[in-house]
């Protein structure tokens, strides 16, 4: 299933700010919490049906950059104690 295109928009904007982030900052825990904050707006606007579509987008731009979002950056998650915002 594919998703609005009105999500598209925004997940193909999300691809684009990341792929300004890779390039322009030393370390991904710099802009992890935005990535994760806009990734999770995105998803809450989701139908049920068009969520697995939007994660696996998710997950593609972050392989094409070889990253993985840290287990603990699951929406809703704390971060543990000593971690930025933690």
């Amino acid at each position: 299933m594919n998703v609005r295109p009105e999500i598209q928009v925004q997940l193909d904007a999300l691809a684009d700010k990341l792929d300004h982030w890779v390039a322009r900052v030393r370390h991904p825990a710099q802009f992890w919490t935005q990535f994760e904050q806009l990734a999770g707006e995105i998803l809450d606007q989701c139908a049920n049906a068009e969520r697995d579509h939007a994660r696996a987008c998710i997950q593609a731009m972050l392989e094409r950059h070889a990253l993985e979002l840290p287990s603990w950056f699951e929406r809703g998650d704390t971060r543990p104690p000593g971690t930025p915002g933690g």
